[in-house]
């Protein structure tokens, strides 16, 4: 009778090669279309393939991991107060005999988000703009419902089954093309429910601070400054031609003036007559007032544009004006007018391995110029920038800390304004300095300071009495709800950056 598509009439298919692949896949999916669970939240069945202690099991791994990468921040007393305010709001959730464990970390990111089986995060830094324990418990609220709707493992069965998809596809096809118009829909289908996960979130935060005595509203309070943030770091990416780093995690989905998310915060007023408790804004303001601001200890500090490393006992200073990012991988300072800018990084040298060989090794330059002085060794180089089609010249600079770490700094501009900035690099390296004992201890932090507005009269006032070196009265106008142009009011406290020792 001959064949179709390849395939003899009568033959068994389970035995052809061809139809092998097919038939796994369709077992496969058999199979996990059977793979759901009742959702703790809903009652109805769920596509999850995940049980509730693996789910536990799998947060408690990564629960190191995030440990390990930002650290906790060293302060018990508002460790403790975070935590109180979440368990309060467990017990009021849908999976309230889950064991919830809630940590601030040390991180300046803007942030906050959960791990499955109930390890919820939330950083100093976001907690530096909100204004409230209500506030504060709409964001843990957010997070716990993530935890209780089981995001996580949906989202984890919903990647399974599009990769299946895309197997399917492909090996009843035999095509890629349509294999990759698998994927890309598979993909298509997990981040469409994204979005209705983070309003499912919201909906669920608002109806635990409900239960739990707050005032659902204050989540609509978090989200006005959020975008606030967000509405200045892009005209600053665009101002510095650089990507946004664009916050994507609380109510990051929804636009300021959201009507979905209004509905589902005031639906949870509705559930039951309450009087809601006090909002404890003077209580949250003075457990954050000395709150550390900007990168960890372990990271080093930056004030006045002098870097400081308790660690490493070490210091250098970068010019006045220039903008200093400290990020955990390694340390940036940018002159924006010009686009001159010095990258930091820690590396080590091979056993016997001088710093001047290091720069050879870097450069794949055997015959590499190398020039000494009080700090290291320095040398003349070419560089290609990212996304720059030209090589521009450059300083490359090895400091040697110890028998093996050693400081690297590359420093480039553009060959216009080289000259000039290569005095600037060539200051920096010389600014180099080992510190004592006693000056590690008596290193300046930064630290969120709240002032009476009576000492000042405007934010730019208040800008130059702060210890923020770059754009401050922004960044400060953005701290004090004043953001982009608000004015401040008389017999309130402000928030402000200072300097401790």
């Amino acid at each position: 009778m001959g064949t179709l598509f390849g395939l003899e009439s009568g033959r068994p298919a389970l035995n052809n090669p061809v139809m092998r692949p097919i038939c796994t896949c369709i077992l496969l999916l058999t199979f996990v279309l059977a793979g759901c669970a009742t959702n703790p939240v809903t009652g109805k069945q769920d596509f999850a393939l995940i049980s509730e202690a693996k789910e536990i099991e799998q947060g408690r791994k990564f629960h190191r991991h995030i440990i390990a990468r930002y650290g906790v921040y060293d302060d018990p007393e508002l460790q403790q107060y975070v935590d109180e305010i979440g368990q309060g709001l467990a017990r009021n959730s849908h999976r309230g005999h889950l064991e919830f464990t809630f940590t601030v970390l040390d991180s300046p990111e803007i942030n906050a988000f959960a791990l499955p089986g109930g390890y919820i995060y939330i950083t100093r830094g976001i907690m530096a703009y909100l204004d409230s324990e209500a506030e504060l418990a709409g964001v843990l609220g957010h997070e716990i419902g993530h935890v209780t709707a089981r995001h996580s493992v949906r989202q984890q069965a919903g990647q399974f089954a599009s990769d299946l998809l895309t197997v399917l596809i492909g090996a009843t096809t035999g095509s890629d093309a349509l294999s990759r118009i698998g994927q890309t829909l598979g993909t298509g289908i997990v981040r469409g429910y994204g979005r209705e996960h983070e309003l499912e979130a919201d909906r669920l935060g608002a109806q635990y601070l409900h239960r739990s005595g707050y005032d659902p509203e204050n989540m609509l309070g978090v989200i006005g400054v959020l975008k606030d943030q967000e509405v200045y770091e892009r005209k600053l990416a665009q101002k510095e031609n650089r990507q946004a780093s664009v916050y994507h995690g609380v109510f990051s989905t929804h636009p300021r003036n959201d009507d979905r998310l209004k509905t589902v915060v005031r639906a949870a007023r509705k559930l039951s007559a309450s009087e809601y408790r006090d909002d404890n804004q003077r209580l949250y303001r003075d457990l954050i007032d000395g709150m550390l601001w900007g990168p960890s200890l372990k990271q080093g500090i930056v004030v006045s544009n002098r870097f400081a490393h308790p660690g490493l006992a070490i210091a250098l200073q970068f010019p006045s004006g220039w903008k200093v990012v400290n990020n955990p991988d390694f340390l940036m300072a940018r002159q924006l007018q010009t686009g001159a800018l010095i990258q930091v990084t820690l590396e080590n040298r091979a056993k016997d391995e001088s710093p001047s060989a290091l720069l050879k090794r870097i450069t794949r330059n055997n015959d590499l110029r190398v020039n000494s002085g009080d700090y290291g060794v320095t040398a003349r180089v070419e560089v290609r920038p990212p996304n720059g089609k030209d090589k521009q010249p450059a300083r490359l600079t090895a400091i040697a800390l110890d028998k093996v770490r050693t400081l690297v700094l590359l420093a480039t501009a553009g060959k216009q304004h080289f000259a000039n900035a290569d005095k600037r690099f060539i200051e920096v390296n010389q600014s180099f300095k080992r510190l004592s004992e006693s000056e590690v201890e008596a290193i300046e932090v930064p630290r969120l300071r709240l002032v009476p507005a009576g000492s000042v009269s405007s934010f730019a006032g208040l800008a130059e009495q702060s210890a923020l070196e770059y754009d401050a009265e922004n960044r400060l106008r953005l701290l004090n709800r004043a953001f982009p142009a608000g004015e401040i009011e008389p017999g309130t406290r402000l928030k402000t950056i200072a300097v401790y020792e």
